[in-house]
């Protein structure tokens, strides 16, 4: 099976890190108005790919926040998005 989502954030998404210590694995949530996601490691699948997962997710959060710096560094004075122009 395939699948395929979008979350679209705003200024009301939380963003959520619930750790608890040895005892169990981290949980990391987004949740936003009437949606909401949950990224969690379970027991069947090895703690090396989860850390190799997250570390991937890390590394394009990051490019991802360095595109959007860019985007909006290239925004005219007062304009806060392309997508809005009439």
């Amino acid at each position: 099976m395939t699948a395929s989502m979008a979350f679209y954030a705003d200024g009301n998404t939380i963003v959520r890190l619930c750790e608890y210590g040895t005892v169990r694995t981290p949980l990391l949530t987004l949740d936003g108005e009437g949606h909401s996601l949950t990224v969690s490691a379970f027991d069947r699948v090895p703690i090396a790919e989860h850390l190799t997962f997250a570390r991937e997710l890390a590394a394009a959060c990051a490019d991802y926040v360095r595109a959007l710096e860019a985007y909006a560094a290239a925004l005219p004075d007062g304009e806060t998005d392309r997508d809005e122009r009439p």
